[in-house]
C-alpha cells in the first residue's frame, strides 16, 4: 500500500474518472486501486459526495490556472483585461470539455449542480475578474460573467460544438464592450 493522503487519493480518483467514467467508479474500487479498503479513505474524505466534489474543484482549478490569479501586467486598458480574461475562461472550459468529457461530467454533476458549491466558484470567478480589471461594483461583474455564460457554463457545452465558438465570443463581446470604461 502506498502511503495514503489526499493528493494520492484525488490523483488516482482523476485517473480512474477519465479511464472508465465515473458512474463505474467508486471508493471502493479506488480503495481497490491503492491497496486498500474503502473505509481508509473516509479518513480522508467523508464519502463520495466529498470526495468527488473535491476532485471536481481542483481539476477545475488546474483548468482555470491562468485567471487564478490572472495576470494584468501586459494590460494597459480595462477592456482589453477583462476581453483576454473572458476569453481564457471560455476558451479553458472549452478545452477541458474537448479534453477530459468525464471529468468536466463529474464538474457538471457535482459543481454546476451543486448550489453552495456553484456558488463558491462563481464568488471566485468574481473576486479574479474583479483584480483582473479593477470594477469593483459586484452587480456589474456578475453581469459580464452572466453574459458569457453561454460559454463557459457546463449546461451550454453541447452547444459548443455547432457554433463558431470564438467568433460567436466575439460578437458577444461586441455587445458589452461599450459599457467597459476604459
Amino acid at each position: 500500500m502506498k502511503n495514503l493522503s489526499r493528493e494520492l487519493i484525488l490523483e488516482t480518483a482523476h485517473r480512474m474518472v477519465v479511464e472508465q467514467g465515473m458512474e463505474k467508479v467508486n471508493l471502493s474500487k479506488v480503495g481497490s486501486e491503492l491497496g486498500t479498503t474503502h473505509a481508509a479513505i473516509y479518513k480522508y474524505f467523508s464519502g463520495k459526495e466529498e470526495l468527488w466534489t473535491e476532485l471536481a474543484l481542483s481539476w477545475l482549478d488546474r483548468e482555470l490556472s491562468s485567471i487564478f490569479p490572472f495576470d494584468t501586467d501586459k494590460y494597459s486598458s480595462t477592456k482589453d483585461s477583462v476581453h483576454d480574461w473572458l476569453w481564457i475562461l471560455s476558451r479553458s472550459k472549452y478545452e477541458a470539455y474537448m479534453r477530459e468529457p468525464e471529468m468536466f461530467k463529474l464538474y457538471t454533476a457535482y459543481i454546476d449542480r451543486n448550489p453552495a458549491v456553484l456558488a463558491r466558484h462563481i464568488g471566485d470567478l468574481v473576486g479574479s475578474l474583479r483584480a483582473a480589471s479593477g470594477i469593483e461594483d459586484v452587480g456589474r461583474l456578475q453581469a459580464i460573467l452572466l453574459a458569457f455564460s453561454y460559454f463557459s457554463a457546463p449546461a451550454y457545452a453541447d452547444n459548443w460544438l455547432r457554433i463558431d465558438f470564438k467568433a460567436e465570443f466575439e460578437a458577444v463581446w461586441k455587445l458589452i464592450e461599450a459599457g467597459i470604461a476604459g
